[in-house]
């Protein structure tokens, strides 16, 4: 697995950390504790070399996806899009799925 993968993971996790987050646009969150959690989950299973829940993060950092309404309405869109776009070209092929709720 890339370990670029991680550091991208860890840069949104920095954005989220970094900045009050506006979660009014998006269905996925109660709240920050909850956002954090969830990309801490990905940055330690992909670090881990579990790839299992990377379909989800396509999925979160599609066009109006809970990420790219995160970062757009937080103030951190241009950063997402760097981000987002390079994970893009990082998971040729990969199917995005919608988070399992009990993954959350």
């Amino acid at each position: 697995m890339n370990p670029r993968l991680v550091e991208i993971i860890d840069a949104l996790l920095d954005a989220v950390q970094r900045f009050p987050q506006d979660l009014n646009w998006q269905p996925y969150y109660e709240d920050e504790q909850e956002l954090v959690g969830d990309l801490r989950d990905h940055a330690e299973r992909v670090g881990r070399g579990d790839g299992s829940r990377l379909p989800e993060l396509k999925f979160e950092l599609l066009p109006t996806g809970d990420l790219n309404e995160i970062a757009i309405s937080s103030g951190w869109g241009e950063l997402y899009l760097v981000l987002a776009n390079e994970f893009d070209e990082l998971t040729p092929g990969m199917t995005p799925r919608p988070p399992e709720p009990a993954s959350r």
